[in-house]
């Protein structure tokens, strides 16, 4: 029963996609067969009907799909079009020929008798010419309705780009307006951390440490607003360095090593990469194991940037942004740097969490380069 629904579903599915079709053909086939009995006087049998019709209707079909495959390569079309055509038409002619030959021998579909072969071999070339004329119009119609559906699927998504776009700039010009609003005067604050230095250096030189850490990292927080969305590698991993030593001083013991290759002064990044994963450590990671330490790495190799990080996780998890720091360097290593970006992470064999990031240092050039180019052009 299931078997039968399902074919019935699939037969009127079927009738409904080619209802246009349907109704066309059976539109011209009677019209056709009506003029046709009424100028000789003579209606053919409903065998006969079928058949040809059935023949005639292949060609028309056959006629389109052989222009559809003849201009993937406008060029190549120009002699393969004719060549097509006389296929077509020997097909026809010479198929059709021998089918009636056949139906006037073995049944009583033609009754009437055959007229001369000349006079036949002309109505049928006829005939087929008459069906790739209208298979030929038919062929260009579809071209027109698929190549106007296409602009229109293309302007339809033009405009969304533009509606997307007008409202990240809203969104950016809120952001700034916001952040504005938010900021307090650099100046004020710079002042103030190198007041509380020098007043706790006399009593607690480890302690005054922390407001040069900080001072530090605020000056590199207030500059990357300004430095057209990338900053140096080795500017963020003197800053990873601060908030270590921050950390160590706060905290006490912690068993981290963060390592990094020699030629990376030039190397331009999106910010706040490493600094998203070494916070990620501090929130999440067990940093007091002195056998198992975490690491940080940052190297190049093979035309790419490599950053690995190791730690064991924290046998209690936290909950306050857990995982959203990593989703957030994910997604923006795609925005900025699609494909030529790769980030992988997770928990290994030996239970440690390990984060894997590399990009083409193609990537990382061209989008210097990029920035440099535009600020030569505002200059």
């Amino acid at each position: 029963m299931d078997r039968l629904n399902r074919s019935s579903n699939t037969i009127y599915n079927w009738v409904y996609q080619y209802r246009v079709h349907l109704i066309a053909w059976a539109s011209f086939i009677f019209w056709e067969s009506v003029i046709i009995g009424l100028a000789t006087g003579i209606f053919g049998k409903f065998g006969n009907y079928v058949i040809h019709y059935i023949v005639n209707i292949c060609l028309f079909y056959l006629h389109v799909w052989l222009l559809e495959k003849a201009t993937i390569f406008p060029r190549r079309a120009i002699y393969k079009i004719p060549l097509f055509v006389i296929f077509e038409l020997a097909l026809y002619v010479g198929f059709v020929f021998y089918l009636d030959v056949f139906l006037r021998k073995y049944t009583d579909y033609i009754p009437n008798a055959a007229p001369p072969a000349e006079t036949r071999l002309l109505t049928l070339l006829w005939r087929s010419s008459f069906f790739l004329l209208f298979s030929t119009g038919y062929y260009f119609l579809k071209q027109f309705i698929s190549e106007k559906t296409e602009k229109s699927r293309i302007e339809k998504q033009r405009f969304q780009m533009l509606i997307e776009k007008e409202k990240m700039d809203k969104e950016l010009a809120m952001s700034k307006n916001a952040f504005m609003k938010a900021q307090i005067n650099p100046h004020l604050l710079f002042n103030t951390f190198e007041f509380v230095h020098q007043k706790l250096s006399a009593y607690a030189p480890e302690d005054a440490k922390v407001m040069l850490y900080l001072s530090d990292m605020m000056r590199f927080a207030a500059n990357t607003q300004h430095n057209e969305g990338y900053v140096r590698l080795s500017d963020e991993i003197s800053q990873c360095e601060n908030l270590i030593g921050l950390h160590r001083i706060t905290q006490g013991a912690i068993y981290i090593e963060f390592a990094s290759g020699p030629d990376l002064d030039e190397i331009k990044l999106i910010p706040l990469v490493l600094l998203t994963i070494l916070e990620n450590m501090f929130k999440h990671g067990n940093l007091n194991d002195v056998e198992n330490k975490a690491t940080i790495d940052v190297y190049t190799f093979d035309g790419k940037l490599h950053i690995e990080s190791r730690n064991l996780p924290r046998a209690i998890k936290s909950k306050v942004g857990f995982g959203s720091g990593m989703d957030n360097i994910s997604n923006r290593l795609k925005y900025t740097y699609h494909q030529n970006a790769e980030m992988t992470a997770g928990i290994d064999e030996e239970g440690f969490y390990t984060l894997n990031i590399s990009i083409s240092l193609d990537a990382l050039t061209t989008e210097a380069k990029g920035k440099k180019a535009e600020q030569i052009i505002s200059f």
